[in-house]
């Protein structure tokens, strides 16, 4: 920072970041915890981390906070305060195994006469579409106040989709989305992704497909469960092995199970379920 600009363009702010959450995870298991810095800066308060907290139900929380006493922003010559980054850089660990799920990036100059917010943003440079709750409250403790910002764009109505499901337009109304002023959209999540993902939260047990077979097989119409050399599933297999007169419509749906890996079903095991009219003598 040039020493030469006067103290009173050189205002300074006392920054508290809290680290609410992280949603929309698409994975089971594993931990995950967020590392933050002040850019261009070395002071040992000037960054920090989360502990490392278990994902459950596709969320993780920390509720983290910590203050930064003393960051220094410029007036520029046309009144604007000169942006100052906050980066954010989320990891999870799954086996030992680090992967960063993504960044974000919070210019603190744009929360500056901004009423404290907990606002939800989309990660950027991420090929999942976890979003991170986030709060900076930047409070002026010296220097010249006349000065203008550029306040952050505000948008509640944008949904986005994820391996687990989607963030629903306004689901939460005390939780209004936010796009940073410089958003890197999300791209969609790569094939080595999900099977990482898959790898991660699939314990398989005898019968079953492996991951991303039984996905594909429940996609196509199966049920997730490996073939015999007649084309039948374990769980077909079980209705198949039923007498002939248990599949009247004694036993509910079996008739629906019984299929053929030629995707024929048989017939005369479905009529009697699903009549549900008679004709008048």
């Amino acid at each position: 920072m040039n020493v030469l600009i006067p103290k009173s363009r050189r205002p300074k702010f006392a920054v508290k970041v809290t680290i609410h959450d992280l949603a929309n995870i698409p994975l089971v298991s594993g931990f995950v915890f967020v590392r933050w810095h002040l850019q261009d800066s070395a002071r040992g308060d000037a960054r920090g981390r989360t502990d490392k907290v278990p994902i459950k139900d596709h969320k993780a929380i920390w509720n983290y906070e910590r203050e930064i006493a003393r960051v220094r922003m410029v007036i520029e010559k046309d009144g604007m305060l000169s942006d100052k980054h906050v980066v954010f850089e989320v990891v999870s660990e799954y086996s030992g195994e680090k992967v960063e799920l993504g960044t974000l990036q919070l210019n603190m100059a744009e929360f500056v006469k901004e009423k404290p917010t907990g606002r939800r943003y989309l990660l950027h440079e991420s090929k999942i579409n976890s979003t991170i709750k986030i709060t900076l409250d930047c409070r002026q403790l010296s220097g010249d106040a006349n000065f203008s910002t550029y306040s952050p764009p505000l948008s509640s109505g944008q949904v986005f989709g994820g391996i687990t499901g989607v963030i629903a337009e306004q689901k939460e109304k005390d939780d209004p989305l936010h796009v940073p002023s410089q958003l890197i959209v999300a791209s969609q999540a790569t094939p080595s992704l999900y099977r990482k993902t898959l790898t991660a939260s699939w314990q398989r047990q005898d019968g079953e497909l492996p991951a991303e077979e039984c996905i594909e097989d429940i996609f196509a119409g199966g049920d997730g469960w490996a073939k015999d050399s007649d084309g039948l599933s374990r769980g077909r297999r079980l209705t198949e092995d039923l007498p002939n007169s248990d599949l009247s419509g004694t036993v509910p749906g079996a008739g629906v199970d019984l299929k053929r890996k030629n995707g024929e079903i048989m017939g005369w095991a479905e009529r009697d379920d699903l009549r549900s009219w008679t004709i008048a003598g």
